[in-house]
């Protein structure tokens, strides 16, 4: 099954336990069975917290289901994510490639080891290979993604954020690790201190944080030209949100006892002959090696009362585990135990490579993002990357017939292409089509 199922997915394909019901964040319902969670994102456990579903359940009282009527929840949370994430303003938007799909993504780099497509966007491997391609005419920055969770590593953003500063470039920040990395779970922006060199961050929503869509960050100019260019999520989901903020900075205490789980999972898998790899946040990659052998790592996870994912992409296939910050010692010496039992009647993984560092956990003030066994563990093979070729878009070609049309006819056709611009664009290069319509309609009275 997973052969020809994984050749049409280019060779990759995440696998997870089918779930039934979520009662705590450390526990799923699957086959009439409770299984320990390390299949899931709730990190710090705020997806089953009390005070965020109460917080859900009351929005929907006052504003119902819809995305109407929850403009002062929408505004707090954007002023409160502006404030905490060290950004000027902000802006929610109800998925992240609403945004990815208006940039210019051919004058944008993008990083090899990007698990998102972007459409035409030249490829690098390295801050070196960067800096030549940022020395290209017409390249106006560079989208990069600061954690690989398939890997659990982070990217060298801040050697991204001095090569952009060397050529005036804008640096497009993905951060996946909101509520997770940084003293105020800021992300990996607030971890690396590196807000303050990106021209626009997106950080999506329903991880550590729950809730639905994305949050875009930058200046306040920038900020508003998207406005309105995608709806907002629900108006439960915003409050959701909010509070989960809200609680993710009053209780670090939730990342501190996430990132001790995390010490003593490494360990634990590490101590039992698993290769974890360049991990150094609490998404734990675990190396099996082969796609065959990782679903029957998964199932027999299972079996034993344990749900974790499984990343099957040949020779490197994976499981993936993400403990959450409410698993208690109890259940973590359970799921070692479980490993313990499988490590011993199932085949042991070889390892992915003969690097044996040990890397420091990012927590807050570490600077932590990888280490030197990053480059083993790089989820795809090496693929054939787009060479770089800026365009520029043509300048418009006026047809002979337009010379021979009277004054009335530009008229109409100035009017109904301006109106066509109008329904595509927003905010500032709307009231620029209107004034250009005016100064045209007033040329043409003179």
């Amino acid at each position: 099954m997973p052969a020809e199922l994984t050749r049409n997915l280019q060779g990759r394909l995440l696998v997870n336990c089918r779930v039934e019901a979520v009662p705590t964040a450390a526990e799923v319902e699957s086959g009439g069975a409770r299984l320990l969670n390390v299949a899931g994102d709730d990190l710090l456990g705020l997806g089953s917290d009390t005070r965020v579903r109460t917080a859900a359940v009351t929005a929907i009282k006052e504003h119902g289901l819809s995305q109407l009527g929850g403009g002062k929840v929408q505004a707090a949370l954007e002023a409160r994510a502006a404030n905490l994430l060290g950004a000027e303003a902000a802006l929610v938007i109800d998925h992240e490639s609403a945004l990815l799909d208006l940039l210019p993504t051919w004058r944008l780099l993008t990083c090899a080891r990007s698990r998102r497509t972007l459409a035409d966007a030249p490829q690098v491997a390295s801050p070196e290979e960067a800096d030549q391609a940022l020395a290209t005419p017409g390249v106006l920055g560079m989208v990069l993604e600061a954690l690989h969770p398939l890997e659990g590593d982070l990217t060298v953003v801040p050697r991204y954020a001095e090569v952009c500063q060397r050529h005036h470039a804008h640096l497009i920040l993905i951060d996946d690790a909101l509520g997770v990395l940084g003293p105020n779970g800021g992300g990996a922006a607030e971890h690396l201190s590196l807000q303050e060199q990106t021209t626009l961050r997106l950080v999506p929503l329903g991880g550590a944080i729950p809730g639905a869509g994305a949050l875009v960050l930058g200046s306040e100019q920038l900020v508003e030209t998207f406005r309105g260019v995608r709806p907002a999520p629900p108006t439960a989901s915003l409050a959701a949100t909010a509070k989960a903020l809200d609680i993710s900075v009053a209780e670090p205490a939730r990342r501190a006892r996430l990132f001790d789980v995390t010490q003593k999972l490494l360990a634990g898998l590490r101590a039992r002959g698993f290769d974890t790899g360049p991990c150094v946040t609490p998404w734990v990659p675990a190396w099996i090696g082969d796609e065959a052998l990782c679903l029957k790592w998964m199932s027999s996870l299972a079996e034993l009362g344990v749900a974790c994912r499984g990343w099957l992409a040949g020779p490197r296939s994976r499981l993936l585990l993400t403990p959450t910050a409410t698993l208690t010692d109890s259940q973590l010496n359970q799921l070692l135990d479980v490993f313990d039992r499988l490590s011993r009647k199932l085949t042991l993984p070889v390892a992915a490579s003969t690097v044996r560092e040990v890397p420091t956990l990012a927590r807050p003030g570490s600077y932590a993002m990888g280490s030197t066994a990053a480059l083993h563990w790089t989820t795809v093979e090496p693929r054939e990357r787009r060479p770089l070729e800026v365009s520029t878009p043509a300048e418009p070609v006026q047809s002979p017939e337009a010379e021979n049309l009277s004054l009335a006819d530009r008229v109409y056709d100035a009017v109904e292409t301006v109106t066509w611009r109008a329904t595509s664009v927003y905010g500032a290069q709307l009231r620029r089509s209107a004034d250009a319509l005016r100064a045209l309609l007033d040329k043409r009275r003179r």
